[in-house]
C-alpha cells in the first residue's frame, strides 16, 4: 500500500470530519422531526379524542331527545285512547233508546262493561262515566228491569250476585 502524502492525509481527515459533523447534524435533526411526529401523533390524538368526545355528548342528547319524543308520543297516545273512549262513550249515550226500553235503561244497557261482574263494581264504573245522581238502589232496579227483558243476566256465586250483559239486537 501506498503511503499517503500528509496534505492528501489531511485532506481525508478533515473529509471524515466534515462527514461525521454532518451526519451529527442529520442525527440531531432525525432527533427533531422524531419529536415533532411524536408531537403531531399526540396531537392528532387528543383532537381525536376530543372529536369523539363531542360526538358521544351529542349522542347522548340526541338519546335523551329521543327518550323525550317517546314519552311525549305515549302521553298523546294514552290521550287519545282516552277521547276515543269518551267519544265511544257520547256515541252510545246519543244513540235511540232500544224500543222495549227507557232512554234510562238503554243507556245504563249501553254503558255496561261486556265482562260479567258485581253488582258493587257495575255501580261503580257507570258512577265513574258521570251518573253521579245515580243510587246504588235505582241502578239495581234498573239492572233487575234489564235482566226481565233479556239484556241482562244474574247468577250466584260464592255468595255473591255476578251480572252479565247480553247481546241482544
Amino acid at each position: 500500500m501506498a503511503i499517503l502524502k500528509d496534505t492528501e492525509r489531511e485532506q481525508l481527515r478533515q473529509l471524515v470530519k466534515a462527514c461525521l459533523l454532518e451526519i451529527s447534524k442529520l442525527k440531531i435533526d432525525l432527533k427533531k422531526c422524531q419529536k415533532e411526529s411524536s408531537k403531531s401523533v399526540i396531537e392528532e390524538h387528543s383532537k381525536l379524542q376530543e372529536l369523539q368526545r363531542e360526538q358521544e355528548k351529542k349522542l347522548a342528547e340526541k338519546e335523551d331527545e329521543i327518550r323525550e319524543l317517546k314519552n311525549l308520543l305515549e302521553e298523546k297516545d294514552l290521550k287519545m285512547k282516552q277521547l276515543q273512549k269518551v267519544k265511544d262513550q257520547y256515541k252510545l249515550l246519543t244513540q235511540k233508546p232500544k224500543k222495549d226500553l227507557t232512554s234510562f235503561q238503554s243507556n245504563i244497557y249501553l254503558l255496561l262493561p261486556e265482562k260479567e261482574d258485581t253488582l258493587e263494581n257495575l255501580y261503580n264504573s257507570i258512577v265513574d262515566l258521570g251518573f253521579n245522581e245515580l243510587t246504588h238502589q235505582n241502578f239495581e232496579h234498573a239492572l233487575r228491569n234489564l235482566e226481565r227483558k233479556g239484556y241482562c243476566s244474574s247468577r250466584k256465586e260464592n255468595g255473591s250476585i255476578l251480572w252479565k250483559k247480553l247481546e241482544k239486537d
